[in-house]
């Protein structure tokens, strides 16, 4: 190629230029197509002359021979009993292989269950059934025969003088093997007709006669055999022969069309690297989460095209981050994220999902505030909420809203495992728990005072179950959130905590779905207002793994769940003594206290008066 004529073909389009490399890539594909093609026809005609006729022969004789061994089966059986025998005529027998079908299965068990019906006498059993196998053999033999006949027209057979020599010696065999069973019928039935006449010398004859047909139309049936597996392992070379010459064909072809590949990519790819290889580059920088980039055009082909798409997909970009670092700061980002990608599922309809919900509140926040100034109130509940977000959000749960001082969050699909999200809630109750000592030491700071500085205590509520989560509100306004009875008892399981004493209460649902992770003591059965089921409540104590949670929970725990049984059962005091022991461990136990004033409730009760031992909930 000289230099005018390359200069001229790195001037056209890629598309020109690719479509180029195609077209000539596809000439040679066709080349090796035709070529593969015609070999192929022919590996199809080698593999349909082995399976439709040297397999299925060999599968015929295969069915003749052990056809042949149940003929044979029934010949000896018969001339074990060496007495006259009265069976059907062959017409009987006739109509019976019609009756049988193929010979085979159901239809030739039913014709044998016929024949027993039919024939009491064993013997005659015997001659019976094998009447109708040699029917059935001589059936096989002719469908044999006429594979053989077809095999001969057979255009591959007629052009290959071996496969014309070997089908045609098959043909041989096979029109000798009616000549054996034929005397061996004979034979047979000579023997049938001497057993009356009581010649044991005459018996013994005709039964050598009979033993020698049965071998010689054994050896014509392996014979054919034989040859059927001859022309099977020649037949299987020609076509492994084949397919190697389609191979070679193929590689040297694909070897060529790859050569002529890598010359004329060199040529595209020595003009469109440089500006491909920018474009990686800066893509690489988007992907590390710089976006202050901006492409120069110089071209006006495709490359000049995809520059200018791409500076637009970058400005695009940037504008969907800064709507997710301003919308972040009011809604969670991975909400704001599938808001953004996947808006359909987030904005349409609702579904039922498994979750655990979680409420917390500040307790005795109003009558703080009331000595604080607005300014004051609001810092001190921007730095607590920012204390309390972090572990929800290191724990995947969702932050769903703040409603004054009180924060609700969730955790389950598909922000946080199914498995695993009772045991992250739980997780970040404790430790955001762990943090109140630490905001309490901040407030000073905070609020610019250092006297009457507000006691900060926190109640929370955990509850599990099925809840419905989607986009609720007006056309104009929605709120990713969820809803459900659930919600509403992790709500009342916040406030519960006031009644009990309490700082963390969860529902027996996320204490079994935590399991083994948490620490956790039952604390009573409540029912919410409208509901006439009970649910068992929990306090949870601490993680499971935490170094010195074992001596500790368990001196409280069980006292505690002794005494609360003992209550149940009645026995107030053994009870009574049982929540002294945990006020021991911990005097200002609220769950032991409350028990003891319930305990001396019911000693001034009348005996008969109802105590079902569930606390009905009487605030919403």
């Amino acid at each position: 190629m000289s230099a005018t004529e390359q200069k001229g073909f790195v001037r056209h389009s890629i598309s020109f230029k690719i479509f180029g490399i195609a077209v000539g890539l596809l000439l040679m594909m066709t080349v090796v197509t035709v070529f593969s093609s015609l070999n192929l026809h022919r590996v199809g005609l080698q593999l349909k002359l082995l399976s439709d006729y040297y397999i299925e022969l060999d599968q015929r004789m295969g069915d003749m021979r052990a056809q042949t061994l149940r003929e044979v089966i029934q010949i000896e059986r018969v001339l074990h009993f060496r007495s006259a025998i009265q069976a059907g005529s062959e017409a009987e027998a006739l109509a019976l292989y019609k009756e049988a079908g193929n010979c085979e299965g159901p239809p030739m068990r039913a014709v044998y269950g016929k024949i027993r019906k039919a024939y009491p006498e064993r013997a005659a059993q015997q001659l019976m059934a094998y009447r109708v196998a040699r029917l059935c053999t001589d059936a096989r033999l002719v469908v044999a025969n006429q594979l053989v006949d077809a095999a001969l027209l057979l255009p591959q057979v007629r052009n290959e003088p071996q496969q014309v020599a070997r089908f045609t010696s098959i043909k041989a065999e096979l029109v000798n093997i009616p000549l054996s069973r034929r005397k061996l019928n004979e034979y047979f039935e000579k023997y049938l007709t001497e057993i009356g006449n009581n010649d044991p010398g005459r018996l013994s004859v005709l039964q050598d006669q009979i033993d020698e047909r049965r071998s010689e139309m054994n050896r014509r049936i392996n014979a054919v055999s034989r040859e059927l597996h001859a022309g099977t392992r020649d037949t299987s070379n020609n076509t492994e022969a084949l397919e190697e010459k389609t191979q070679l064909l193929s590689w040297s072809v694909t070897l060529a069309a790859c050569a002529f590949g890598l010359v004329v990519a060199f040529f595209i790819t020595r003009n469109l690297v440089r500006p491909v290889r920018e474009l990686l580059g800066l893509t690489q920088a988007i992907r590390s989460g710089n976006l202050d980039i901006h492409i120069e055009i110089k071209t006006g082909d495709e490359i000049g095209l995809l520059a200018d798409s791409f500076n637009d997909m970058v400005e695009e970009l940037r504008q969907k981050e800064q709507i997710k670092r301003m919308f972040g700061k009011y809604v969670d980002p991975r909400i704001v994220q599938g808001l953004l990608l996947d808006q359909k599922n987030f904005t349409e309809g609702g579904e039922r999902r498994h979750m655990s919900v979680f409420f917390s509140d500040l307790q005795g926040f109003t009558t703080a505030c009331e000595g604080l100034t607005p300014t004051g109130a609001v810092r001190m509940l921007n730095h607590y909420f920012s204390l309390m977000a972090q572990p929800i959000r290191d724990h995947r749960g969702i932050i769903d809203k703040y409603i004054g001082d009180s924060v609700m969050a969730f955790w389950g699909p598909p922000f946080s495992s199914a498995t695993e999200h009772a045991a992250q809630a739980c997780f970040a109750a404790l430790e955001q728990q762990a943090r109140i000592p630490e905001f309490q030491a901040m407030l000073p700071e905070v609020l610019g005072i250092r006297k009457n500085v507000p006691v900060i205590r926190v109640r929370m509520g955990i509850a599990s179950g099925d809840v419905t989560i989607g986009s609720i509100g007006s056309e104009d306004v929605r709120s990713y959130t969820v809803i459900g009875d659930n919600v509403n008892l992790a709500s009342r399981l916040e406030g519960a905590n006031k009644y009990y004493g309490t700082q963390i209460l969860i529902s027996e649902e996320t204490r079994c779905l935590a399991g083994d992770l948490i620490e956790v003591r039952e604390i009573d059965a409540i029912r919410l207002v409208g509901k006439t089921e009970s649910v068992r409540i929990y306090e949870l104590l601490g993680r499971k793994d935490a170094a010195d949670a074992a001596p500790k929970f368990k001196a409280l725990r069980e006292p505690y769940e002794r005494g609360l049984q003992l209550f149940r059962d009645g026995q107030l005091n053994e009870a009574d003594q049982a929540f002294d022991q945990c006020l021991q461990v911990c005097p200002t136990d609220g769950p032991a206290q409350l028990f003891k004033q319930r305990i001396a409730q019911r000693r001034a009760q009348s005996p008969d008066e109802p105590w079902d031992n569930v606390w009905t909930m009487s605030e919403k």
